[in-house]
């Protein structure tokens, strides 16, 4: 108070003394200015640290299961001096991870400069700018060992305002600088961001498919596929050029200039990239397409993408190269631009094919080695034959005839078999080719096919017999030669004749002279496929296929690879317990052996496998007990024996991810995933037009509440109401990198969640305990629910097993573990971290009365009493419950949730058997809370074909939030009865077979939906409607008319998802009426909720009145047989015979 009273004294003498005397008031006001001025100058640098702690730089630490769950894609390439490294996309970074020979020796560094453990370092971003940018693929770029390592990398440009992808070369030598490091000098890319991105309708580069990039073994050429179902191919520019050139002609250069391939092929098949999957040969020239057919089957097709030129020897420190120009050409003499030419089918569209792999035979090695042909481990072989996986060969399941319950379906299992086409065919005789040619063509005709082994190996003998005589005879013809040659006059004079001095002037050599070698190529080459007469509707090109018999049938996933210097092929199968990697040793021609040999180590388990972008390497992910490792070996022979003999621990070849951090700054990373969601939801929107919303403007409209978000959940915030601009309701904002407080430790989640008994309880001071009110009971027909045994475990049917009894509704709990429920707010607390372990209760049976021992003992306990008053004591106190211990289970918090649920189920089940016998009529009853897997249609069939001979039929889809087997039930829902079987014991009304549509339902549907039906739960109930199957009773549904596919991902793992896939109708067009409106019932009831808390289901009793109704008009009833059979005996006919 006096401290106030001062201010206000002072405050009141400095307004008098200005009052008084104006030029000290002006003196004063000069002051101030001053001051201000000198504080504005000399700003200072302070830096206060908030409470906004989310704001501030985040480590976010790889550990084991995180390495699995952040890991983007790994590369794997060799180093300038000899050493494996791992080129990883994770967490939308990039980085260069060593590989570490021998994994028991990484760790023995101990100082002294000796065993210096390999080098992690970053290639985008750096230490400052960690979620500035967001690296979707990182992928090598084979080149010729001279030259620098190069990495292209796909990332959203900083510069770009709303996150544009881009193209980048990026080198990853030990020497260079990451990338992205600083703001000031960022890189120009070579294609999009900035510099020609946005969406592909304006004419940008739009958005990549997650993974659609692939880069061409030699290195010189790349393709993708984009979300707006192109498929681009671009040839990449000169690396020796590029690196040489300076920063400004690489920052004035124009970008580089991508084909666009046709959107169908040869025959007519449409070429859409939206999921497809591509795969370049060796040298670059072709491209493998695997892609949708119109019948939607799988197919591929191969396009001939133009020759790649030889560049000529040139010193990639020249400062004349240049960068490549607009047009895409560089300065080299190397011509690697894309010249399309034909795109041809591969396989037929009447079954499944993908997962190619362009490879060689035994029997083209065999040939290779008789023709003397020198290898290179550097350089790949070329491709002469087109691997494949399809199903065309695999035979229907064990479904054999659609008798039996369940209406059984045939249906194909999974399992795949290998496929070989043969991409050259030998010349037919006569025709004319240059020497070596003839000789491979000759060296085919004796060798016979691919398979000349086993009882065709006889005419193989007498094939190299021809060959050896035909071999003798070129080395007689060579030896005379060259003895002609040696007898030849090397005298100066002659020499120096006419015939030679020219050749001896210019220092040149005669056009036939062969004694110089023709120059090695640097990159591999591809061979001149002959793909026979243009769109050739007979596929004579595909159907030279041949299946690889030797190799079975299984469910296999993909081709991980061939072996450069073998046969060997490495595909992968998907097993029971997650993949298993097999390589199939192939044996050596003529033989047609092949051993399977499995890569199984004791206690590992594979997660995936792959191939570098060189083929040079092998990586495989793998999961050891609290462990994930990746290991990397080269793709040959001697190293894949060596993983499979000598590697039985897989401890070799490792690479570094232990100790191992990202930085990440998110301040910077919530403006790129802010404009990362606008750029994926314009981009994979089902309609490129954005429905005539200003896409533009919504960004700049929602930007500056970015820099506003202080944490994860706000910019989530943000998120929805940009997103809720499409007024689209398959539109959802979820799945981040958020703050817990328990650190994704699972020891913490368990300790801290609270186990429930499964039954509802309410808190008693009269009784000191927690009274049950109700005991969930559900199902009690099956044992599993939805996969899950779950049952409350006070109730009966789960503690009889035990030998003891389940509670009721009364009892009452007063002890957990031997402490009072009273002495704590909730019982809850002395529950926590008890799922799934036994606790003691301590129970008054209240209601269930005491245990038959308990009973007994107190019945002795009267009868030994010695005094009558005791006694008397004794049998009042007798009315008084006394205390007794149970051993239960309690369940997790989703499993009493489920089993709330499923009490719901059955007793809204038992309602609808109830009411309609009450109502004289017969009913089924089905609830589907989702449209989403097995689990959705294992509740159909445990509902439907039980009762598939009823009356009538409720279809619950309250509550449903979605899926999409909608076309399963609908189908099976249209199923009529045009026939029935009556044998001589067996009739349709006593268990016979019954009628033909096998279990088609024959009387009337009621579908039951309400405000919080959704999505396929919406489009099953339009169907209904639409094809006239039964009535819909309820209130309007949701209103999500467009579908998605949930893959447009951040760069955290969170998602604003984008409706994807319209649907429509000639009745409702787009959104079947249902998107934004919801499906309008055809008789309107609402629950009230007062009811309903009660128990009451105004909308089942609907459905009930309504069916009974329904069938007083309609009647469902059984067709009488037709009496008497037919007189067989001709005896009428016998009468009139004349005979």
């Amino acid at each position: 108070k006096e401290t106030k009273k001062k201010k206000k004294n002072k405050v009141k003498e400095d307004a008098d003394s200005s009052a008084a005397s104006p030029s000290v008031a002006i003196q004063k006001a000069d002051e101030a200015k001053s001051v201000s001025s000198h504080l504005a100058s000399k700003r200072l640098p302070i830096s206060i640290m908030s409470d906004l702690q989310n704001l501030h730089e985040r480590l976010l630490p790889i550990t084991h299961p995180t390495y699995a769950k952040l890991l983007n894609g790994i590369d794997a390439y060799k180093t300038p001096y000899g050493t494996m490294s791992a080129l990883i996309t994770i967490r939308g970074q990039a980085w260069i991870n060593p590989v570490i020979p021998y994994l028991e020796s990484f760790y023995e560094f101990e100082g002294g400069a000796m065993n210096l453990p390999p080098r992690r370092y970053r290639v985008v971003p750096g230490s400052t700018t960690g979620g500035m940018t967001r690296v979707m693929q990182a992928l090598h770029v084979p080149q010729p060992e001279k030259f620098s390592r190069t990495s292209l990398i796909v990332a959203t440009d900083p510069l770009s305002p709303t996150a544009e992808l881009a193209f980048y070369l990026i080198e990853t030598l030990a020497d260079s600088t990451p990338a992205f490091s600083e703001i000031d000098d960022l890189p120009r890319p070579i294609l999009g961001g900035h510099v020609n991105g946005g969406s592909v309708k304006d004419g940008g580069l739009g958005s990549i498919k997650d993974n659609g990039v692939v880069v061409s073994p030699c290195g010189r050429r790349i393709a993708w596929t984009d979300t707006d179902g192109r498929i681009c191919a671009m040839a990449l520019p000169d690396l020796g050029a590029y690196w040489s050139a300076n920063a400004t002609e690489l920052e004035t250069a124009d970008p580089l200039t991508y084909t666009v391939l046709p959107q169908e092929n040869e025959n007519g098949e449409p070429l859409v990239g939206i999921d497809a999957e591509l795969t370049w040969s060796p040298g670059g020239r072709y491209l493998a397409i695997e892609h949708a057919a119109r019948n939607q089957f799988s197919i591929i097709s191969i396009a001939d993408l133009g020759e790649i030129g030889e560049a000529e020897e040139k010193t990639p420190s020249s400062s004349n190269d240049a960068p490549s120009s607009a047009d895409g050409e560089t300065t080299s003499n190397a011509d690697w631009n894309i010249k399309l030419g034909r795109i041809v089918q591969a396989t037929p569209d009447r079954f499944n094919s993908g997962d190619v792999f362009w490879g060689r035979t035994a029997f083209d090695m065999a040939i290779e080695d008789a023709l003397g042909v020198p290898g290179s481990s550097k350089i790949l072989p070329t491709a002469t034959t087109l691997y494949y996986l399809t199903d065309r060969d695999v035979m229907l399941s064990d479904v054999s005839s659609p008798w039996g319950t369940r209406a059984p379906s045939p249906h194909f299992k999974k399992d795949k078999c290998v496929y070989a086409l043969p991409l050259v065919i030998e010349e037919e005789d006569g025709d004319v080719g240059d020497e070596e040619d003839d000789d491979l063509n000759l060296i085919k005709k004796m060798f016979g096919g691919p398979y000349s082994g086993g009882g065709a190996s006889e005419l193989a003998m007498l094939r190299e017999s021809v060959l050896e005589e035909i071999e003798a005879a070129e080395e007689e013809a060579e030896e005379a030669e060259k003895k002609e040659e040696e007898g030849q006059d090397t005298s100066v004079s002659n020499l120096l004749s006419d015939d030679n001095s020219t050749a001896a002037t210019n220092g040149t050599l005669s056009e036939g002279d062969s004694s110089v070698a023709p120059v090695p190529s640097l990159y591999p080459t591809d061979v001149d496929i002959s793909f026979g007469p243009k769109a050739d509707a007979s596929l004579s090109f595909a159907r030279r296929a041949y299946r690889m018999s030797n190799i079975p049938k299984a469910s296999y996933v993909t081709i991980v690879s061939q072996l450069k210097d073998d046969a060997a092929l490495i595909l992968m199968e998907d097993g029971e317990n997650g993949p298993i990697v097999k390589v199939f040793s192939i044996d050596d021609f003529p033989s047609d052996g092949v051993d399977p040999m499995p890569v199984d180590i004791p206690g590992m388990e594979i997660i995936s496998a792959g191939l570098s972008t060189s083929r040079h390497h092998l990586y495989f992910i793998y999961k050891l007990p609290g462990k994930y490792r990746t290991k990397i070996i080269g793709n040959d022979a001697g190293s894949v024996v060596s993983m499979l003999i000598k590697d039985d621990s897989f401890t070799k070849n490792i690479v570094d991810n232990v100790q191992w951090a990202l930085s990440i700054w998110p301040s910077l990373e919530y403006q790129q995933m802010y404009a990362d969601a606008w750029r994926l939801l314009r981009d994979y929107y089902y309609d490129a037009g954005m429905t005539d919303i200003n896409w533009k403007e919504i960004y700049e409209r929602y930007l500056p509440l970015v820099g506003r978000a202080a944490k994860r959940e706000e910019l989530d915030d943000v998120l929805r109401q940009m997103a809720s601009e499409l007024s689209a309701l398959h539109v959802f904002v979820y799945g981040g990198e958020y703050n817990s407080p328990l650190h994704d430790d699972v020891s913490l989640e368990m300790a801290n969640e609270v186990a429930s008994l499964g039954a509802t309880l309410r808190r008693s001071v009269e009784w000191a305990g927690y009274v049950v009110t109700s005991i969930p009971e559900r199902d009690q027909d099956f044992a599993l629910m939805d996969g899950k045994a779950i049952y409350s475990p006070l109730s009966e049917d789960t503690l009889r097993m035990s030998g003891q009894r389940g509670l009721e509704v009364g009892d009452v709990t007063i002890g957990v573990n031997g402490e009072s429920v009273m002495n704590v707010p909730s019982i809850h607390m002395l529950l926590r971290g008890m799922t799934g372990k036994s606790v003691r209760l301590e129970v008054l049976r209240v209601k269930s009365g005491p245990s038959p021992l308990l009973a007994r003992k107190r019945k002795r306990q009267l009868d030994a009493a010695s005094d009558v008053s005791e006694a008397k004591d004794k049998s009042n106190g007798d009315d008084e419950a006394t205390p007794e211990p149970l051993i239960a289970v309690p369940l997790s918090p989703s499993d009493a949730a489920h089993l709330r649920y499923t009490a719901w189920e059955w007793r809204t089940r038992n309602a609808v058997k109830d009411l309609s016998r009450k109502a004289g009529f017969t009913a089924g009853y089905i609830h589907l809370r989702d449209m989403s897997g097995g689990k959705a249609a294992d509740a159909f069939v445990r509902g439907f074909y039980p009762d598939y001979d009823k009356q009538a039929l409720i279809v619950d889809v309250r509550a449903n939030h979605g899926g999409n087997i909608d076309s399963w039930l609908l189908d099976v829902l249209q199923r009529r009865a045009w026939m029935y079987w009556q044998g001589r014991a067996t009739n349709i009304t006593n268990g016979g077979l019954g009628w033909d549509e096998q279990f088609a339902f024959r009387g009337h549907v009621v579908v039951l939906i309400y405000e919080k039906t959704s999505s396929d739960g919406e489009g099953f109930s339009r169907g209904i409607s639409e094809l006239g199957l039964g009535k819909l009773i309820g209130t309007r549904t949701w209103g999500g008319g467009i579908w998605l596919s949930s893959d447009n991902h951040l760069i955290d793992g969170g998602i604003a998802t984008a409706p994807e896939i319209g649907t429509y109708n000639k009745d409702f067009g787009w959104g079947l009426g249902i998107e934004n409106m919801g499906v309008e019932p055809d008789i309107w009831v609402d629950n009230d909720p007062h009811e309903t808390y009660g128990g009451r289901d105004a909308q089942l009793e609907k459905a009930i009145e309504v069916l009974k109704d329904w069938l007083e008009e309609e009647p469902v009833v059984l067709p009488q047989s037709p009496g008497r059979h037919r007189d067989m005996s001709l005896r009428d006919e016998a009468k009139r015979c004349s005979a």
